[in-house]
Protein backbone atom coordinates (compact mmCIF):
# COMPACT_ATOMS: atom_id res chain seq x y z
CA UNK A 1 0.00 0.00 0.00
CA UNK A 2 1.70 2.91 -1.07
CA UNK A 3 1.79 5.73 1.74
CA UNK A 4 0.12 9.29 0.51
CA UNK A 5 1.94 12.50 2.13
CA UNK A 6 -0.62 14.47 4.15
CA UNK A 7 1.14 18.41 4.99
CA UNK A 8 -1.39 18.48 7.54
CA UNK A 9 -0.54 15.70 9.07
CA UNK A 10 0.43 16.25 12.71
CA UNK A 11 2.40 13.17 12.91
CA UNK A 12 4.10 13.66 10.01
CA UNK A 13 5.24 17.48 11.12
CA UNK A 14 6.10 16.13 14.78
CA UNK A 15 8.56 14.01 13.37
CA UNK A 16 10.01 16.58 10.52
CA UNK A 17 12.40 18.30 12.49
CA UNK A 18 13.32 20.86 9.23
CA UNK A 19 9.68 21.78 9.19
CA UNK A 20 9.23 22.33 13.16
CA UNK A 21 12.49 24.52 12.39
CA UNK A 22 11.08 26.44 9.05
CA UNK A 23 8.02 26.76 11.74
CA UNK A 24 10.22 28.33 14.65
CA UNK A 25 11.68 31.11 12.31
CA UNK A 26 8.73 32.16 10.44
CA UNK A 27 6.84 32.56 13.65
CA UNK A 28 10.18 35.07 15.54
CA UNK A 29 10.28 36.47 12.30
CA UNK A 30 6.58 37.37 12.38
CA UNK A 31 6.93 38.71 15.72
CA UNK A 32 9.83 41.39 15.28
CA UNK A 33 8.54 42.60 11.47
CA UNK A 34 5.35 43.62 14.13
CA UNK A 35 7.46 45.34 16.37
CA UNK A 36 7.60 49.31 15.59
CA UNK A 37 10.28 49.45 18.50
CA UNK A 38 12.30 46.68 16.34
CA UNK A 39 16.03 46.85 17.85
CA UNK A 40 15.33 50.16 19.57
CA UNK A 41 15.75 50.71 23.00
CA UNK A 42 14.06 53.23 25.36
CA UNK A 43 16.48 56.00 25.28
CA UNK A 44 16.82 56.04 21.39
CA UNK A 45 12.97 56.06 21.32
CA UNK A 46 12.29 58.62 23.78
CA UNK A 47 15.15 60.72 21.67
CA UNK A 48 13.09 60.31 18.91
CA UNK A 49 9.43 61.23 21.05
CA UNK A 50 11.30 64.54 22.46
CA UNK A 51 12.30 65.31 18.49
CA UNK A 52 8.46 65.03 17.35
CA UNK A 53 6.88 67.09 20.16
CA UNK A 54 9.73 69.91 20.18
CA UNK A 55 10.39 70.18 17.09
CA UNK A 56 7.99 69.16 14.92
CA UNK A 57 5.08 69.87 17.65
CA UNK A 58 3.52 66.60 17.08
CA UNK A 59 2.28 65.25 20.02
CA UNK A 60 0.42 61.91 19.19
CA UNK A 61 3.51 61.09 17.46
CA UNK A 62 5.51 61.78 20.26
CA UNK A 63 3.21 59.75 22.59
CA UNK A 64 3.28 57.03 20.44
CA UNK A 65 7.14 56.59 20.54
CA UNK A 66 6.91 57.37 24.30
CA UNK A 67 4.30 54.33 24.70
CA UNK A 68 6.68 51.94 23.04
CA UNK A 69 9.18 52.81 24.99
CA UNK A 70 7.18 52.27 27.82
CA UNK A 71 5.86 49.18 26.84
CA UNK A 72 9.60 47.68 26.81
CA UNK A 73 10.34 49.68 30.41
CA UNK A 74 7.05 50.56 31.77
CA UNK A 75 9.11 52.07 34.90
CA UNK A 76 11.10 54.27 33.09
CA UNK A 77 9.70 57.46 34.79
CA UNK A 78 10.96 60.08 32.69
CA UNK A 79 9.63 58.58 29.23
CA UNK A 80 5.83 58.93 31.35
CA UNK A 81 6.12 62.16 32.89
CA UNK A 82 6.95 63.49 28.81
CA UNK A 83 4.27 61.66 27.90
CA UNK A 84 2.21 63.69 30.76
CA UNK A 85 3.24 66.97 29.63
CA UNK A 86 2.29 66.34 26.22
CA UNK A 87 -1.06 65.61 27.19
CA UNK A 88 -1.07 68.66 29.48
CA UNK A 89 0.03 70.73 26.51
CA UNK A 90 -3.11 69.92 24.15
CA UNK A 91 -5.37 70.29 27.10
CA UNK A 92 -6.01 66.95 29.15
CA UNK A 93 -5.07 67.63 31.92
CA UNK A 94 -7.15 64.35 33.60
CA UNK A 95 -5.07 61.84 31.28
CA UNK A 96 -1.74 63.71 32.08
CA UNK A 97 -2.77 63.21 35.74
CA UNK A 98 -3.09 59.65 35.50
CA UNK A 99 0.41 59.39 34.23
CA UNK A 100 1.77 61.12 36.43
CA UNK A 101 0.17 59.88 39.70
CA UNK A 102 1.43 56.33 38.70
CA UNK A 103 5.22 57.87 38.57
CA UNK A 104 4.42 59.22 42.11
CA UNK A 105 2.99 56.14 43.44
CA UNK A 106 6.10 54.16 42.52
CA UNK A 107 8.62 56.87 43.17
CA UNK A 108 6.87 59.78 45.56
CA UNK A 109 10.22 61.96 45.57
CA UNK A 110 10.52 62.00 41.44
CA UNK A 111 11.58 65.53 41.33
CA UNK A 112 10.72 66.15 37.39
CA UNK A 113 7.39 64.19 38.33
CA UNK A 114 6.72 66.68 41.16
CA UNK A 115 7.27 69.29 39.16
CA UNK A 116 4.89 68.50 35.99
CA UNK A 117 2.11 67.30 38.51
CA UNK A 118 2.26 71.00 39.85
CA UNK A 119 2.15 72.48 36.01
CA UNK A 120 -0.58 70.29 35.32
CA UNK A 121 -2.77 71.07 38.43
CA UNK A 122 -2.01 75.19 37.78
CA UNK A 123 -2.62 75.11 34.11
CA UNK A 124 -6.15 73.27 34.94
CA UNK A 125 -6.91 75.91 37.36
CA UNK A 126 -6.64 73.53 40.47
CA UNK A 127 -4.70 75.72 43.13
CA UNK A 128 -5.78 73.34 46.02
CA UNK A 129 -4.36 70.51 44.48
CA UNK A 130 -1.11 72.58 43.10
CA UNK A 131 -0.29 73.62 46.58
CA UNK A 132 -0.89 69.48 47.79
CA UNK A 133 1.49 68.85 45.76
CA UNK A 134 4.05 71.33 46.06
CA UNK A 135 3.40 71.00 49.85
CA UNK A 136 4.53 67.53 48.97
CA UNK A 137 7.29 67.95 46.88
CA UNK A 138 8.56 70.36 49.97
CA UNK A 139 8.59 67.71 52.02
CA UNK A 140 11.52 65.53 50.02
CA UNK A 141 13.04 68.84 48.88
CA UNK A 142 12.80 70.94 51.90
CA UNK A 143 14.81 74.06 50.35
CA UNK A 144 14.33 73.99 46.56
CA UNK A 145 13.49 77.15 45.71
CA UNK A 146 11.70 76.25 42.40
CA UNK A 147 9.14 74.50 44.70
CA UNK A 148 8.79 77.38 46.79
CA UNK A 149 8.27 79.72 44.32
CA UNK A 150 5.11 77.07 42.99
CA UNK A 151 3.94 77.45 46.40
CA UNK A 152 3.94 80.93 46.66
CA UNK A 153 2.04 81.18 43.80
CA UNK A 154 -0.55 78.65 44.96
CA UNK A 155 -1.17 80.71 47.70
CA UNK A 156 -1.41 83.96 46.17
CA UNK A 157 -3.91 82.36 43.36
CA UNK A 158 -6.04 81.03 46.80
CA UNK A 159 -6.65 84.39 48.22
CA UNK A 160 -3.52 83.92 50.88
CA UNK A 161 -1.39 86.63 50.45
CA UNK A 162 0.24 86.91 53.45
CA UNK A 163 1.19 83.21 53.44
CA UNK A 164 2.38 83.62 49.70
CA UNK A 165 4.61 86.67 51.00
CA UNK A 166 6.48 84.79 53.74
CA UNK A 167 7.32 82.16 51.48
CA UNK A 168 8.74 84.21 49.17
CA UNK A 169 10.98 85.85 51.71
CA UNK A 170 11.95 82.25 52.89
CA UNK A 171 13.37 81.96 49.43
CA UNK A 172 14.89 85.23 49.26
CA UNK A 173 16.46 84.96 52.11
CA UNK A 174 18.35 81.78 51.23
CA UNK A 175 19.11 83.36 47.54
CA UNK A 176 18.56 86.77 47.77
CA UNK A 177 19.83 87.15 44.01
CA UNK A 178 16.61 85.10 42.97
CA UNK A 179 15.03 87.09 40.52
CA UNK A 180 12.04 85.16 40.21
CA UNK A 181 11.14 84.92 43.37
CA UNK A 182 11.55 89.01 43.37
CA UNK A 183 9.23 89.40 40.47
CA UNK A 184 6.59 87.51 41.77
CA UNK A 185 7.12 89.75 45.56
CA UNK A 186 7.07 92.67 43.38
CA UNK A 187 3.63 91.21 41.64
CA UNK A 188 2.20 90.40 45.44
CA UNK A 189 2.70 93.32 46.91
CA UNK A 190 1.22 95.25 44.15
CA UNK A 191 -1.72 93.35 44.14
CA UNK A 192 -2.11 93.86 47.59
CA UNK A 193 -1.96 98.01 46.57
CA UNK A 194 -6.08 98.62 46.39
CA UNK A 195 -5.90 102.63 45.88
CA UNK A 196 -4.26 104.39 42.88
CA UNK A 197 -3.70 108.45 43.42
CA UNK A 198 -2.75 110.36 40.20
CA UNK A 199 -1.95 113.55 38.79
CA UNK A 200 -1.89 114.98 35.27
CA UNK A 201 -1.14 118.35 34.23
CA UNK A 202 -1.50 119.37 30.54
CA UNK A 203 -0.74 122.48 28.22
CA UNK A 204 -1.85 123.25 24.96
CA UNK A 205 0.14 125.42 22.60
CA UNK A 206 -1.47 127.52 19.73
CA UNK A 207 -0.12 128.79 16.97
CA UNK A 208 -1.15 132.19 16.02
CA UNK A 209 -2.38 135.03 19.20
CA UNK A 210 -4.47 132.59 20.84
CA UNK A 211 -3.24 132.11 24.68
CA UNK A 212 -2.19 129.11 25.66
CA UNK A 213 -4.80 126.68 27.82
CA UNK A 214 -3.98 124.49 30.58
CA UNK A 215 -5.36 121.12 32.16
CA UNK A 216 -5.19 119.53 35.49
CA UNK A 217 -6.60 116.27 36.43
CA UNK A 218 -6.52 114.62 40.18
CA UNK A 219 -8.49 110.91 40.10
CA UNK A 220 -8.44 108.75 43.04
CA UNK A 221 -9.34 105.26 42.59
CA UNK A 222 -9.77 101.40 44.59
CA UNK A 223 -9.62 98.32 43.44
CA UNK A 224 -12.63 96.85 44.56
CA UNK A 225 -14.24 93.05 44.40
CA UNK A 226 -15.92 94.00 41.47
CA UNK A 227 -13.76 96.17 39.44
CA UNK A 228 -12.17 99.77 40.11
CA UNK A 229 -14.00 102.74 40.79
CA UNK A 230 -12.23 106.14 40.15
CA UNK A 231 -13.06 109.80 41.32
CA UNK A 232 -12.18 112.54 39.36
CA UNK A 233 -11.75 116.35 39.56
CA UNK A 234 -10.94 117.97 36.32
CA UNK A 235 -9.70 121.65 35.72
CA UNK A 236 -9.04 123.86 33.08
CA UNK A 237 -8.28 127.14 31.82
CA UNK A 238 -9.55 128.03 28.47
CA UNK A 239 -10.52 131.33 26.98
CA UNK A 240 -9.67 133.52 29.90
CA UNK A 241 -11.97 131.42 32.27
CA UNK A 242 -11.69 128.69 34.78
CA UNK A 243 -13.81 125.46 35.71
CA UNK A 244 -13.88 122.77 37.84
CA UNK A 245 -15.66 118.95 36.81
CA UNK A 246 -16.23 116.14 38.79
CA UNK A 247 -16.56 112.67 38.14
CA UNK A 248 -16.65 109.00 39.38
CA UNK A 249 -16.22 106.05 36.78
CA UNK A 250 -16.46 102.30 37.32
CA UNK A 251 -14.75 98.80 35.29
CA UNK A 252 -17.77 96.45 37.22
CA UNK A 253 -16.57 92.86 35.75
CA UNK A 254 -20.12 91.25 34.81
CA UNK A 255 -18.82 88.33 33.74
CA UNK A 256 -15.72 86.10 32.61
CA UNK A 257 -14.46 87.35 29.61
CA UNK A 258 -17.38 90.47 30.06
CA UNK A 259 -16.77 93.83 31.70
CA UNK A 260 -18.18 97.35 31.51
CA UNK A 261 -17.42 100.74 32.22
CA UNK A 262 -19.76 103.78 33.49
CA UNK A 263 -19.22 106.93 34.44
CA UNK A 264 -21.05 110.33 35.37
CA UNK A 265 -20.10 114.27 35.69
CA UNK A 266 -21.07 117.57 36.79
CA UNK A 267 -19.97 120.72 36.61
CA UNK A 268 -21.18 124.34 37.27
CA UNK A 269 -18.83 126.03 34.78
CA UNK A 270 -19.50 127.38 31.42
CA UNK A 271 -16.85 125.52 30.01
CA UNK A 272 -17.81 122.02 30.84
CA UNK A 273 -21.06 120.65 29.63
CA UNK A 274 -23.25 120.70 32.92
CA UNK A 275 -23.34 116.69 32.96
CA UNK A 276 -21.77 114.07 31.28
CA UNK A 277 -22.88 110.51 31.05
CA UNK A 278 -20.74 107.37 29.63
CA UNK A 279 -21.39 103.47 29.10
CA UNK A 280 -19.36 100.82 27.30
CA UNK A 281 -19.07 97.19 27.33
CA UNK A 282 -15.83 95.33 26.50
CA UNK A 283 -15.87 91.77 25.60
CA UNK A 284 -13.06 89.48 24.96
CA UNK A 285 -12.61 87.13 22.06
CA UNK A 286 -10.06 83.78 21.54
CA UNK A 287 -6.85 84.89 20.04
CA UNK A 288 -6.63 87.84 22.30
CA UNK A 289 -8.79 90.37 20.49
CA UNK A 290 -11.54 92.05 22.74
CA UNK A 291 -13.86 94.84 21.30
CA UNK A 292 -15.81 97.63 22.87
CA UNK A 293 -19.41 99.66 22.15
CA UNK A 294 -20.61 102.42 24.03
CA UNK A 295 -22.13 105.71 24.16
CA UNK A 296 -21.16 108.96 25.59
CA UNK A 297 -23.58 111.70 25.96
CA UNK A 298 -22.55 115.36 26.81
CA UNK A 299 -25.36 118.22 27.91
CA UNK A 300 -24.77 122.12 27.61
CA UNK A 301 -27.27 123.51 28.66
CA UNK A 302 -29.25 124.52 25.60
CA UNK A 303 -29.39 119.96 24.21
CA UNK A 304 -27.27 117.40 24.55
CA UNK A 305 -25.43 115.35 21.86
CA UNK A 306 -24.47 111.73 22.00
CA UNK A 307 -20.91 110.19 20.71
CA UNK A 308 -20.83 106.79 20.00
CA UNK A 309 -17.89 104.72 20.12
CA UNK A 310 -16.34 100.94 18.86
CA UNK A 311 -13.20 99.54 18.95
CA UNK A 312 -11.43 96.24 18.09
CA UNK A 313 -7.93 95.32 20.23
CA UNK A 314 -5.39 92.61 18.95
CA UNK A 315 -3.06 91.81 21.74
CA UNK A 316 0.07 90.37 19.60
CA UNK A 317 3.15 89.16 21.91
CA UNK A 318 4.29 92.69 23.63
CA UNK A 319 2.04 94.80 21.17
CA UNK A 320 -1.44 96.12 21.25
CA UNK A 321 -3.05 97.46 18.22
CA UNK A 322 -6.28 99.10 18.40
CA UNK A 323 -8.83 100.54 15.71
CA UNK A 324 -11.62 102.44 16.76
CA UNK A 325 -14.54 104.94 15.77
CA UNK A 326 -16.72 107.55 16.95
CA UNK A 327 -19.91 108.84 15.32
CA UNK A 328 -21.48 112.07 16.32
CA UNK A 329 -25.29 112.27 16.27
CA UNK A 330 -26.70 116.36 15.74
CA UNK A 331 -29.44 117.43 13.81
CA UNK A 332 -26.85 118.29 10.53
CA UNK A 333 -26.29 114.56 10.29
CA UNK A 334 -23.91 112.81 12.00
CA UNK A 335 -20.00 113.23 11.80
CA UNK A 336 -17.64 110.59 11.94
CA UNK A 337 -13.48 109.89 12.75
CA UNK A 338 -11.50 107.00 12.40
CA UNK A 339 -8.87 106.24 15.42
CA UNK A 340 -5.64 103.80 15.91
CA UNK A 341 -2.91 102.91 18.30
CA UNK A 342 0.01 100.64 18.16
CA UNK A 343 1.68 99.93 21.92
CA UNK A 344 4.75 98.20 22.64
CA UNK A 345 4.94 96.55 25.87
CA UNK A 346 8.39 96.24 27.67
CA UNK A 347 8.97 93.54 30.37
CA UNK A 348 5.19 93.74 31.84
CA UNK A 349 2.11 96.26 31.44
CA UNK A 350 3.83 99.07 33.33
CA UNK A 351 5.94 99.96 30.94
CA UNK A 352 5.14 101.02 27.33
CA UNK A 353 5.43 103.37 24.36
CA UNK A 354 2.41 104.65 21.82
CA UNK A 355 1.52 106.08 18.74
CA UNK A 356 -1.75 107.36 18.00
CA UNK A 357 -3.75 108.96 15.11
CA UNK A 358 -7.28 109.81 14.19
CA UNK A 359 -9.00 112.33 11.52
CA UNK A 360 -12.29 112.96 10.64
CA UNK A 361 -15.14 114.88 12.21
CA UNK A 362 -16.05 113.41 15.35
CA UNK A 363 -14.00 113.86 18.30
CA UNK A 364 -12.52 110.65 20.26
CA UNK A 365 -12.69 112.28 24.22
CA UNK A 366 -15.10 114.92 24.16
CA UNK A 367 -14.72 117.28 27.15
CA UNK A 368 -16.29 120.80 25.85
CA UNK A 369 -18.42 121.96 23.29
CA UNK A 370 -16.66 123.04 20.44
CA UNK A 371 -14.88 118.80 20.47
CA UNK A 372 -18.89 117.94 19.64
CA UNK A 373 -18.87 120.62 16.12
CA UNK A 374 -15.87 119.63 14.96
CA UNK A 375 -15.68 119.85 11.09
CA UNK A 376 -12.53 118.20 9.97
CA UNK A 377 -9.58 117.41 11.98
CA UNK A 378 -6.49 115.18 12.54
CA UNK A 379 -4.22 114.41 14.96
CA UNK A 380 -1.15 112.43 16.08
CA UNK A 381 0.58 111.66 19.54
CA UNK A 382 3.16 109.81 21.01
CA UNK A 383 2.94 108.58 24.73
CA UNK A 384 4.88 106.55 27.19
CA UNK A 385 5.03 104.98 31.04
CA UNK A 386 7.68 104.27 32.80
CA UNK A 387 7.71 103.17 37.01
CA UNK A 388 10.36 104.74 38.88
CA UNK A 389 10.07 102.22 41.73
CA UNK A 390 6.96 98.89 42.28
CA UNK A 391 4.77 102.06 43.64
CA UNK A 392 5.38 105.09 41.53
CA UNK A 393 4.95 105.42 37.50
CA UNK A 394 5.22 108.80 35.78
CA UNK A 395 4.06 109.08 32.00
CA UNK A 396 4.03 111.74 29.59
CA UNK A 397 2.51 112.76 26.17
CA UNK A 398 2.99 114.79 23.01
CA UNK A 399 0.26 115.59 20.35
CA UNK A 400 0.16 117.92 17.52
CA UNK A 401 -3.34 118.08 15.82
CA UNK A 402 -5.04 120.64 13.48
CA UNK A 403 -8.72 121.76 12.71
CA UNK A 404 -9.93 122.88 9.42
CA UNK A 405 -12.25 126.02 9.82
CA UNK A 406 -14.57 127.83 6.92
CA UNK A 407 -12.37 130.82 7.21
CA UNK A 408 -8.73 129.49 9.15
CA UNK A 409 -6.76 126.37 10.51
CA UNK A 410 -6.59 125.99 13.86
CA UNK A 411 -3.03 124.41 15.10
CA UNK A 412 -2.07 122.83 18.31
CA UNK A 413 0.65 120.76 20.43
CA UNK A 414 -0.43 119.35 23.31
CA UNK A 415 2.38 118.38 25.93
CA UNK A 416 1.05 116.20 29.25
CA UNK A 417 3.07 114.48 32.11
CA UNK A 418 1.28 112.25 34.70
CA UNK A 419 2.84 110.86 37.99
CA UNK A 420 0.82 107.92 39.44
CA UNK A 421 1.52 106.52 43.09
CA UNK A 422 -0.19 103.08 43.92
CA UNK A 423 -0.60 102.15 48.15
Amino acid sequence: MTTVFNPFSREKRLRSPQRVAVGGFLFALTLICSSPAQGQSPDSLFAKARSAALEQENYEKARTLGYQALDLNPDYHGIRVFVARTLAWEEKPDSAQAELRYVLERAPDHYEGLKAMIDVQTWADRPQQALQYANQALEHYPDDPYFMRKRAAALRWLDRPDAALAQLNAVLAAQPSDEEAKRQRRTLKKEQMRHTLSVTYRRDAFRGRRAPWSFGTVTLGRATSIGSVIGRVRYANRFETSGLQYGIEAYPSIMSGLSAYVSAGVSASSIFPNYRLGISLYKSFPRNFSAELGTRYLNFGSGGTFVHVASLTKYYGNYLFKASTYVTSSSSGPSVSVGGEARRYFGGARTYVSVNGSGGSSASDPMFEEDVRLRSAWTVSASGQLPLNYRTLISGSVGYDEERLRTRTIRRVSVSLSLTYEF
